[in-house]
């Protein structure tokens, strides 16, 4: 059985050694975000003392040689997360995260995230307590609604050096909580484990509903909704509410984890992340998956980039949902349209 430590350093290395997709912003629209996925182990040995003095650790080489990290196979890699605040507007109100948020003027991707983490949990990157693994591949964020393009996602990833975390710091306007989660917890390749897990329905929407509830049925019949995996993280007492994972950050952390170089086939949180979505209306289910593969297939053909690649299937199949919807909408007006004249023809 291969040991925590093992297994924790086998992400890191492959990480660091992962050259990340770099995507610069188009002229039409510069804005940027950055997050920081924040590693550390945390020891089960308390007996062994963590030597320091004034030498600094600055690579992974030398993380993994001290001491109270190799000599403690009972340790455990964590992760955190942060619940960013309930607020009116934001469309990532109450949602579990990476700590993280947008560019300001004149900044590089990594000012960004340093600024953004010592302002949301009071963490200073900039210290030697924390040294760069690598960064994750950069993402489109995009509306689902008009496919309109948001920002430019930079995920980076960094790793705590040091024994003992420093105490939290919350910016209570934008975080609500945070949590350690062990990164065991996503490597499990028992399928119960995520067995009770409870998805996220949305209803699909392109447009702004009505307020007349007649019309906002209406739209809702056609359009139907679609339900996301999610699964909750085991929180400590003190964390007095859900953490509820879904969505990109669930592709980021499945990213993470696969750079361990498991047998991802058996890993239950990479098959559970990996699940398309369900729609109540199977037919646009069905119409977003061929529009994928046709755009796939079309792109391979005309360009170089790589559409095997889970992060460039996402963003293809997701900028797929809103033809998907547009299509299977005009096929139920048609429908309803001919049915309704032969009605007519029958009573007139």
């Amino acid at each position: 059985m291969t040991s925590n430590i093992t297994v924790f350093e086998s992400l890191c290395s492959n990480l660091n050694r992962h050259e990340a997709l770099h995507i610069p912003s188009p002229p039409h629209q510069k804005r940027r975000a950055a997050v920081a996925a924040i590693l550390r182990w945390r020891r089960h040995r308390t007996d062994i003392e963590a030597v320091r003095g004034d030498k600094k650790v600055t690579s992974l080489k030398e993380f993994f040689e001290q001491d109270w990290v190799k000599q403690d196979p009972l340790g455990e890699a964590e992760i955190l997360f942060m619940q960013r605040t309930t607020r009116v507007g934001d469309r990532w109100s109450g949602h579990v995260s990476f700590v993280g948020g947008k560019n300001e003027p004149n900044e590089t991707d990594e000012d960004t995230v340093k600024r953004e983490v010592m302002e949301e949990i009071g963490i200073d990157l900039n210290t030697s307590d924390y040294i760069p693994v690598g960064k994750l591949d950069e993402r489109e964020i995009s509306s689902i609604k008009d496919n309109k393009l948001l920002m430019i996602l930079i995920p980076f990833v960094y790793l705590q050096v040091v024994p003992e975390s420093p105490r939290f710091k919350l910016q209570e306007s934008e975080v609500a909580a945070v949590q350690w989660v062990p990164l065991s917890f996503f490597l499990s390749s028992k399928d119960t484990l995520y067995a009770s897990y409870r998805p996220i329905t949305e209803q699909l929407s392109l447009v702004r509903l009505n307020k007349n509830k007649w019309v906002t049925s209406f739209i809702r019949l056609m359009m139907g909704s679609v339900t996301f995996a999610a699964i909750d993280l085991p929180t400590t007492r003190e964390t007095r509410t859900n953490f509820r994972l879904w969505g990109l950050t669930m592709g980021m952390t499945r990213d993470i984890i696969q750079f361990a170089r498991l047998e991802e086939e058996n890993l239950s949180f990479v098959k559970l992340v990996n699940a398309r979505p369900i729609y109540s209306r199977p037919d646009i289910g069905w119409l977003a998956l061929l529009f994928t593969q046709f755009t796939v297939y079309y792109k391979k053909l005309t360009t170089n980039i790589d559409y095997g690649a889970k992060s460039e299937w996402d963003k293809v199949y997701f900028a797929s949902i809103r033809r998907a919807v547009i299509f299977a909408v005009l096929l139920r007006l048609g429908f309803t349209s001919v049915v309704v004249t032969w009605l007519i023809k029958r009573i007139y």
